[in-house]
């Protein structure tokens, strides 16, 4: 985790210095950049491997396969093809296991943060949901909940109400006072 910060500090650090052209402090961060992704590489490869050593079987596979091509039709082909992509699959029958669903995972995790400048975004993917299915699966009631609730929000504008006093006074008339 603190890796990642690290690494997504260095990268905006980098189009920072970019935008103003100093181009010293962009080399620095990109030669930086490396020995984080480098260390990261490492870091992650045995937890990787231990997910993909349990890859479900092939038809479970091929079920994951479309439920990647229909939640992230974008990025599917670059997900499937990923060398993380057996990890991803584990960690997509993990969550089910849990009683989660895998298509709204899959989703919330790409929602997260765009996909398109990530070096393996099956691997990003695999963290978000790791992170993701941590949290207690929904139960059964929340789950009908979030089934009938729509994520649109009406923004057009309401005219105001008139606020109404506890006692409306006839047009015309002035308030009366209590003694």
């Amino acid at each position: 985790m603190f890796l990642d910060a690290t690494i997504l500090a260095v990268i905006a650090a980098r189009r920072w210095y970019a935008a103003r052209h100093h181009n010293q402090q962009v080399e620095a961060t990109h030669r930086t950049l490396a020995h984080l992704q480098a260390a990261y590489d490492q870091a992650a490869a045995a937890p990787l491997a231990t997910l993909a050593q349990r890859t479900p079987p092939p038809p479970v596979t091929d079920h994951h396969v479309e439920r990647v091509r229909q939640s992230i039709p974008t990025h599917a082909q670059q997900i499937v093809t990923d060398p993380a992509w057996p990890a991803l699959a584990t960690a997509l029958t993990d969550a089910e296991t849990a009683g989660h669903d895998p298509a709204r995972l899959l989703r919330q995790a790409a929602d997260q943060r765009a996909l398109t400048d990530a070096r393996s975004p099956a691997q990003v993917l695999v963290w978000r949901l790791q992170r993701l299915s941590a949290r207690p699966a929904p139960s059964p009631r929340a789950r009908a909940a979030q089934a009938r609730s729509t994520f649109k929000v009406d923004r057009t504008p309401r005219p105001a109400e008139p606020t109404r006093s506890s006692s409306p006074e006839p047009p015309g008339r002035p308030p009366r006072h209590h003694r």
